[in-house]
């Protein structure tokens, strides 16, 4: 279930391109517009329209379990689109435009730059065009099976082999030649590797974890001044200091996200206000009131759009390390009528402190050692191992 990269990648031959965003999406004179963009996490969404022709179908549900599935994306296959949707596959007769199919990264759609400098974009637009002077590409089984390999491979950001500018490599066996009717249906072994090492993260702060779930966000503990909350990564070396560290730890369900509290000018970070149900609580203790319900507060770097992907996600049930923002709020020297009022929120203790339950099972994503080690264990075995480490 782990989505970590490899730090070490052998290239099987190093002839393919590197992954990575290609060409500005409005370029004056190309019809149909058309870009290469990178995914935003290891969980590609990709969403079949109803527009989408039965073979097509098969055709990329068969590349998507085939092709993709054994590199390190987690490929999901969506009936309907919705706010963490990375594609969204189309078929229709566009005319003779010279393009059997394409990908384009809609002006509107929700896009940025990550670490690397790709271009991200979520609800990319995946096209196959049915025209008759195209039938050589999409015609048959075989033919098919290419170009949904191939279009679907720009949506991760693999370009062109063999066709420069770009890419100088040569031709080879695989999906990603260009202008290949009956061409390759399988990916080369470069270009596995090369998505197995990319780091699919759209992260504006390295103080991330993502959670390791189909259609789950990401939630990030924010590097922002101390007039809000101290923020340096506490020493937390072992279960047992994560677990004393935290004013209190549940089990609990998110049932609810709304649009929270805003700090910081004059460009302000917007915070979630998500609404925790508890279950348990395993270690430490909760204040009166709030034994049954409390605000979790969740910093949105994404602005407010980043609201649709915790409620397409919900509910989330999971095990949450939490610290009472009061108790920060008393750090900074606040007065005691603001600390009560700060005490009415929770945060995630560190960045990295919680776990998910997916299928019964527990899912830490990218986390410290010791909640690595309980992932894909039992869910009620991790909740044990917590509630032991506290005692």
């Amino acid at each position: 279930m782990t989505l970590a990269i490899q730090a070490s990648v052998v290239f099987a031959e190093d002839l393919g391109p590197p992954i990575g965003s290609l060409f500005a999406c409005e370029r004056p004179g190309v019809t149909p517009p058309r870009c290469t963009s990178v995914g935003d996490s290891p969980r590609h969404h990709v969403a079949f329209d109803d527009s989408l022709t039965e073979p097509l179908r098969i055709a990329l549900h068969d590349t998507m379990v085939e092709d993709y599935g054994p590199t390190n994306l987690v490929m999901i296959e969506q009936d309907a689109p919705n706010g963490l949707t990375d594609v969204i596959a189309y078929s229709s007769d566009y005319g003779e435009n010279g393009a059997a199919g394409w990908v384009y990264c809609p002006r509107d759609a929700q896009q940025g730059a990550n670490p690397d400098g790709d271009r991200w974009c979520r609800a990319q637009e995946l096209h196959f065009n049915l025209n008759p002077r195209y039938a050589i590409y999409l015609g048959d089984d075989g033919s098919r099976a290419y170009v949904a390999c191939h279009e679907l491979g720009h949506t991760v950001g693999l370009r062109h082999w063999g066709n420069p500018p770009e890419s100088a490599g040569p031709a080879a066996a695989t999906c990603m030649n260009a202008d290949t009717p009956d061409g390759p249906t399988e990916l080369h072994a470069d270009d596995v590797a090369r998505i197995n090492a990319y780091d699919y993260v759209r992260r504006p702060s390295p103080r991330h974890v993502v959670l390791d779930r189909p259609g789950v966000g990401t939630f990030r503990q924010p590097s922002f001044g101390g007039a809000v909350e101290s923020l340096e990564v506490e020493d937390v070396p072992t279960l047992e200091a994560m677990v004393a560290s935290s004013d209190a730890v549940v089990v609990g369900r998110v049932i609810a996200v709304a649009a929270g509290r805003a700090f910081g000018a004059p460009d302000p970070l917007q915070y979630a206000a998500a609404t925790l149900a508890v279950e348990s609580v395993l270690a430490g203790a909760l204040p009166a009131g709030r034994e049954t319900v409390l605000t979790l507060e969740i910093p949105l770097f994404g602005g407010l759009g980043e609201l649709d992907d915790y409620r397409a996600a919900l509910p989330m049930r999971g095990l949450f390390f939490l610290r009472n923002k009061g108790t920060s709020a008393a750090a900074a020297g606040l007065t005691a009528e603001q600390q009560l009022g700060e005490a009415a929120y929770y945060r995630l203790m560190t960045f990295d402190a919680v776990i998910l339950e997916v299928d019964g099972r527990a899912a830490s994503g990218d986390a410290r050692p010791y909640l690595e080690a309980l992932s894909g264990a039992p869910f009620d075995g991790a909740v044990a191992a917590v509630r032991g480490a506290g005692n």
